[in-house]
């Protein structure tokens, strides 16, 4: 464990430092961070709304609680892009020495610009903006949208293509006005690209970004290989920001044909055709995409820094109903050079574990029939589809992305735990030159 740590220090860190220190990153970070009293603030509504009880849910249903808690949740954790495309544009402005409200605001403008304003439904097509394009399938379009937009401006800020005002104008006057010729170009730019895209097989912005993404995952096809392969994908886009629901939502079709199919053998009492497909699946998402289960578990008892602390025992809860958007932005995990090892190294790993346990006869016993939530705890979901021997494969997993992720979390909290002392021995040091400096009576 010692000679890795010390490779970390000696090779990888000093990359990692130098590539955490990208404007770019920097501001795509402070961007995912902001959203955390997002994350954290619903994460109980989450829970409660997806308990896997009847009654429970015949109650909400029947009250009309969960409309509003379905609302709730719409508004903060599936609308994370529109709150991030507003964030990262402020950030990279302020980056690029502009101003950082302008930045942000023409980003969220933009953003909303070249979204789809209708909604086909059963009724015909209505005036209305899809959630979807605010969140899941929203999120990486509108990181890219805020970097281009908010850039374009610094840039031209920069190069004076200003409205001149005289000084006697207030301060914050000046700023609101001075970009005028700035947003006449980019608006002018987006809408010229929305009207572009609506003659393309795409038709939109979103559409564009999320099927260029999506396209190579439609031709994996229904294997063990393809499951891992789909798996560290999804870990892969967490870490570049794309929510995994982008490449999960291109992933459906094989995930449907091979859940029907499997289901329907089980009913007629014959083999199931995807079972392997199926076992090496078992162990997607442990704790959330990017098996963050072990690393949540882990940081309240072995974090030293009380950043890390304060943020395990916050997300303590939620990691065990499988929400870790609070350590994918909050850490942050994101763009994080330090975790993407551990983020795919899991997602390998469960899935050849996976492939392994089914071939040793783990998941014979398994129920394709029983649907859970996806906030089932991952060690009870695994008794009740599998029984004894599932639970006890998902507590194995649990402790070994554990393992994976601690030599990588401990390197992390070094660095916070010494950033924090050196901020304690700073103020300290002001503190005595106030004493000093402090007259006598």
């Amino acid at each position: 464990m010692s000679n890795f740590s010390d490779t970390l220090d000696r090779k990888i860190m000093p990359a990692m430092s130098k590539l955490s220190e990208n404007k770019i990153i920097k501001s795509i970070q402070y961007g995912a961070m902001a959203t955390m009293p997002l994350s954290l603030g619903v994460a109980l509504i989450a829970i409660i709304s997806n308990l896997p009880i009847a009654p429970w849910l015949n109650w909400l249903n029947a009250t009309g609680i969960d409309l509003h808690m379905q609302a709730t949740l719409k508004v903060t954790l599936e609308s994370l892009g529109l709150y991030m495309t507003f964030i990262i544009g402020y950030y990279h402005a302020q980056q690029r020495s502009a101003v950082g409200i302008t930045g942000g605001i023409m980003s969220l403008a933009a953003y909303l610009i070249l979204m789809p304003h209708t909604i086909s439904s059963e009724v015909g097509v209505v005036s209305g903006i899809d959630f979807d394009f605010l969140g899941a399938n929203g999120i990486f379009g509108g990181m890219i949208l805020a970097l281009i937009i908010s850039g374009l401006y610094a840039f031209m800020n920069k190069k004076g293509i200003v409205v001149k005002l005289p000084s006697s104008v207030p301060s914050k006057v000046a700023e609101s006005m001075s970009p005028t010729f700035i947003a006449i170009l980019i608006f002018t730019g987006v809408f010229l690209a929305r009207v572009g895209l609506s003659f393309t097989a795409y038709e939109n912005y979103f559409n564009m970004i999320n099927t260029i993404i999506g396209t190579p995952i439609l031709n994996l096809g229904a294997n063990p290989t393809s499951a891992v392969i789909f798996m560290v994908l999804s870990s892969a886009c967490w870490f570049f920001g794309i929510h995994p629901n982008v490449i999960l939502s291109m992933f459906i079709p094989v995930l449907m044909t091979t859940g029907t199919a499997n289901v329907n053998a089980f009913m007629s009492g014959e083999a199931m055709p995807y079972f392997a497909f199926t076992g090496a699946m078992m162990f997607y998402a442990f704790g959330g995409t990017g098996n963050t289960i072990g690393l949540s578990l882990m940081m309240p008892f072995v974090a030293k820094s009380e950043r890390y602390k304060t943020l395990g025992k916050l997300n303590f809860g939620p990691a065990l109903f499988n929400i870790n958007e609070p350590l994918i932005f909050g850490l942050p995990v994101m763009l994080n050079p330090l975790f993407f090892v551990p983020l795919i190294g899991s997602s390998l790993v469960n899935g050849l574990m996976g492939i392994t346990l089914y071939n040793l006869g783990f998941f014979n016993a398994l129920n394709p029939t029983i649907s859970l939530p996806w906030v089932m705890p991952v060690v009870v979901g695994h008794f009740i589809r599998i029984g004894l021997l599932g639970a006890v494969a998902a507590l194995s997993i649990v402790l070994v992305d554990s393992l994976i992720y601690y030599p990588f979390f401990k390197k992390a909290d070094k660095l916070a735990l010494a950033e924090e002392q050196a901020e304690a021995a700073e103020l300290e040091m002001k503190k005595q030159k106030e004493v000093v400096l402090q007259p006598a009576n």
